[in-house]
């Protein structure tokens, strides 16, 4: 079997699961066209497979290191099942992994300023209007979306009647319907008034983000809107390379809504399935990546062990 045809079977074998698997078949394909198509599997050799790793280079190792390792792993575990060859080229033992990205936990006061200032961090008209932004970031941190799945919305998509949104073909292949609170609901439906005011297309299939001109919003707009936005209100990290993403608007979704579960004393358990499914994640694994630890749920989850460890003390 040669090494293109296996990797195909193999991203299709992933995909035909429900997961995207893009970022992984990228890296596959890049490794097949470094060896050659017609190469076989078991040819394959373990200074192949390092040199592709490494690029030939004796740089410090970075994490998307790790990420072709993990992909090239997965694949030759594939391989072997399947019998096209009898063992791995692919170290065993895993370079040392660098610090990984952390994502950045906007704090409630950094979220007020970051709205209230959706009126005054552009200095001249733009395409993506300051009510079209701050619908958008409230609903991407009040509903936990992507960016993406907020910009794919269509009219049709919002229903306001029944409090739901349904969110299409997602990161994993998914279409999900969530509820939305009457917080959410208002703003959502305050912005479509907005946009029927402006004699905008509202059918069902037409976008529900628009610019001024009705055109659907695009990522980079977005990106950029929110990048000036950020340096506009001051929210930044110090001294760092990585500052605060849309996309973290996400992860402090998640982190806010299980820190006030412990607050309430909810049984967080049995409700973290209920959060991935809400999330679009295929299993909890995906959504413990959006729990990150910060001060203020560490403190709320210690009081909720040290309640429980009481109750076992003293029966």
């Amino acid at each position: 079997m040669n090494l293109k045809q296996a990797s195909l079977e193999y991203v299709a074998s992933k995909q035909s699961m429900g997961m995207r698997f893009k970022a992984e078949a990228t890296i596959l394909s890049a490794f097949v066209k470094q060896m050659s198509d017609t190469v076989a599997v078991a040819a394959v050799t373990s200074a192949n497979v390092t040199h592709y790793l490494t690029g030939g280079k004796a740089e410090p190792l970075t994490l998307f290191w790790h990420r072709k390792h993990e992909a090239l792993k997965g694949f030759w575990e594939f391989a072997i099942r399947r019998g096209y060859t009898d063992r791995s080229p692919v170290p065993v033992r895993r370079a040392q992994e660098p610090v990984r990205f952390a994502p950045y936990i906007y704090s409630r006061e950094e979220l007020k300023r970051l709205l209230d200032g959706v009126t005054s961090y552009q200095k001249k008209l733009v395409k993506l209007e300051p009510i079209t932004l701050r619908s958008m970031l409230l609903l991407i941190y009040g509903a936990g979306l992507r960016a993406s799945e907020a910009l794919h919305l269509t009219c049709g998509d919002v229903d306001l009647s029944a409090l739901t949104l349904t969110i299409r073909v997602s990161k994993f292949y998914k279409t999900r319907r969530i509820a939305l609170n009457t917080q959410l609901c208002s703003v959502l439906a305050e912005y479509g008034h907005n946009r029927r005011q402006g004699e905008h297309d509202r059918s069902d299939a037409a976008p529900f983000f628009t610019y001024k001109d009705g055109g659907a919003v695009v990522n980079w707009a977005l990106d950029d809107a929110f990048h000036r936005l950020r340096n506009h209100v001051g929210v930044k990290r110090q001294n760092a390379r990585y500052q605060p993403r849309i996309h973290d608007l996400r992860h402090t979704f998640a982190v806010h809504r299980l820190t006030e579960w412990y607050r309430t004393g909810a049984d967080v358990q049995s409700l973290l399935p209920g959060l991935s499914t809400h999330l679009g994640h295929v299993c909890l694994k995906g959504t413990q990546r959006y729990l990150t630890m910060t001060p203020e749920l560490l403190a709320e989850a210690s009081l909720r062990f040290e309640g429980y460890a009481k109750e076992v003390l003293h029966g």
